[in-house]
């Protein structure tokens, strides 16, 4: 396994010639969201450059933040207009490394999460934005920028102060008075006002020099636990593991009796919101999962047809993919921003390989693109079908599993509750008999006294559970709740595997159609340029 060092960098924006993470707010937010953004701060428009390749922006807000600031570019104006020194700082910037196997729709998820937990939740606006860059060989450098507001917002939606003055009290807790040393005396003010000693704090903890390491921290162990959960084991990195810091199958949330009457009938709850997105996360997750391990299938399939016999091949698509390399440095094209599939995919190089993608195409049997257009309308309705059948068992199993967390602990209770009627069956019969002396209590009645609080934890605990069954007969069935849940699984993992098989060749087609549409371009391109070399050299002539 190799070590790999993260890669991560901190800087401040802001208007001060000591700030190294650009000089305004606006301008760093069109660069990173690839939007041309106007700012009224300085009555400038900033164009971005468009060096690299958006893959996805998304600004996320704490709870008490104004709903338009979802904007990035109604945040960021607003924190320019807040701020009026001429060297205040606006912003804190990173920028991240991504591992570049990873699908786009994990990074996505990941950096949510991220961003979720190390920011937001302190109450931090966050606009973040992925890239995915190439150097001139090649090779791919998928990455984050993150940008983070330096105040917090109070319950009203407003700015909050970075900083505030407190009065520095002595150790009987009075005020300290702030002495003249010329007079001896305390100090007034031009009102004729005491003046008192003060101290200037930070409202936050944010600018502590100790939190690039804890961010820097939780990205490693996150990538790291994130890794592993998908068999992605060959890069660990930094030194070690951490894995409750990253972002893992997540347990859902107990609906209560009020949600889970209101979701029965269609109507969405809160809590009901928050396990759709959990089961959303980790969907992406199993997703990622099972797409890297066929992939790795596919890669190994592709490597074992010979060189030779690709070569010898003549046709439509080959030709194609042939052509593209040959003018874009020996790899084909992306379809970044506007693919369907390609975000689901990782180790996206494979599909910019050249010689792997004339084998695919060997290996399917393909000769034009019209056959290879009618096999993805087939494989794109699977693909439909196979998301469909995987949301419903995945909601099952949710289900399921849900009545089974409830029963263990509803089961430790069942056997005091067997006891208490048991014991209040024996005391029925000798009741009847008259063996019972008068006024005496009975087992049942004492062992209920003794053991009334189980006996009561079981009563709440079954009705709880009967409210969550959503079967008419509100019959307890753990054997066969488990049994179903097993066989669901198996099911899922098959639809996954089917799945999986489905977004790659829907990705690689798509790759493909991309490269044929690049190819047109980039011919019309050269016979323009052919045809103006022409005219020129006819006007030369004359």
């Amino acid at each position: 396994m190799a070590v790999k060092n993260i890669s991560t960098r901190a800087k401040i924006c802001g208007r001060s010639a000591k700030c190294t993470g650009g000089h305004s707010a606006v301008e760093q937010s069109g660069y990173i969201s690839r939007e041309t953004m106007y700012s009224e701060y300085d009555g400038k428009t900033y164009y971005p450059k468009y060096s690299e390749d958006l893959v996805h922006c998304e600004v996320l807000l704490p709870e008490n933040a104004p709903e338009e600031y979802k904007d990035p570019s109604v945040l960021w104006n607003s924190v320019e207009i807040f701020e009026k020194p001429s060297d205040a700082q606006l912003a804190r910037t990173l920028r991240v490394e991504l591992p570049n196997e990873w699908s786009y729709d994990l990074s996505k998820e990941v950096v949510r999460d991220y961003c979720m937990r190390n920011f937001v939740s302190k109450g931090m606006c966050v606009q973040f934005a992925i890239h995915d860059s190439e150097n001139d060989q090649g090779q791919c450098n998928l990455h984050a920028h993150i940008m983070i507001t330096l105040r917090g917002i109070d319950e009203q939606g407003k700015w909050m102060p970075k900083q505030k003055k407190v009065y520095c009290r002595d150790e009987n807790g009075e005020r300290i008075p702030l002495i003249d040393k010329k007079t001896g005396q305390q100090k007034v003010d031009k009102q004729n006002r005491k003046q008192w000693k003060c101290e200037t704090i930070q409202t936050n903890d944010w600018n502590s020099r100790e939190n690039a390491k804890i961010w820097r921290k939780n990205l490693a162990d996150t990538i790291n636990a994130v890794n592993e959960r998908i068999g992605m084991t060959e890069n660990f990195w930094e030194h070690r593991s951490f894995k409750e810091q990253g972002l893992d199958i997540i347990p859902q949330i107990h609906l209560g009796e009020k949600a889970s009457a209101m979701e029965r009938v269609g109507i969405r709850t809160i809590r009901g919101d928050i396990n759709r997105d959990i089961m959303a996360k980790n969907a992406v997750i199993d997703a990622a999962r099972a797409v890297y391990q066929k992939a790795k299938e596919e890669l190994e399939a592709v490597k074992a047809i010979p060189v030779a016999v690709v070569k010898a091949i003549k046709n439509e698509i080959i030709d194609v993919i042939r052509a593209v390399a040959e003018r874009n440095k020996n790899h084909l094209t992306l379809p970044i921003m506007k693919g369907e599939f390609i975000g689901k995919i990782s180790d996206r190089a494979v599909l910019q390989d050249k010689n792997n993608m004339e084998a695919y195409v060997q290996r399917k049997g393909w000769t034009t693109f019209a056959e290879m257009d009618a096999e993805r309308k087939t494989v794109k309705a699977e693909y439909k079908q196979l998301e469909t059948d995987k949301t419903d068992i995945s909601e099952r199993m949710s289900y399921l599993q849900k009545l089974l967390d409830m029963y263990e602990k509803y089961e430790p209770y069942q056997k005091v509750n067997a006891e208490y009627w048991k014991l209040k069956k024996a005391g029925d019969e000798k009741s009847k008999t008259g063996f019972l002396g008068f006024g005496k209590k009975s087992l049942a009645e004492e062992y209920k006294l003794k053991h009334q609080t189980e006996l009561n934890t079981h009563k709440m605990y079954k009705s709880a559970l009967k409210d969550m069954i959503e079967e008419q007969d509100k019959k307890i069935k753990p054997i066969a709740w488990r049994k179903e849940l097993t066989e669901l699984g198996e099911t899922y993992k098959e639809k996954q595997k089917a799945y999986s098989t489905a977004v790659i060749d829907l990705a690689k087609m798509e790759v493909l159609n991309h490269n044929k549409r690049d190819l047109q371009r980039m011919l019309e391109n050269e016979s323009h340029q052919r045809n103006r070399g022409i005219v020129i050299s006819r006007g030369e002539m004359k």
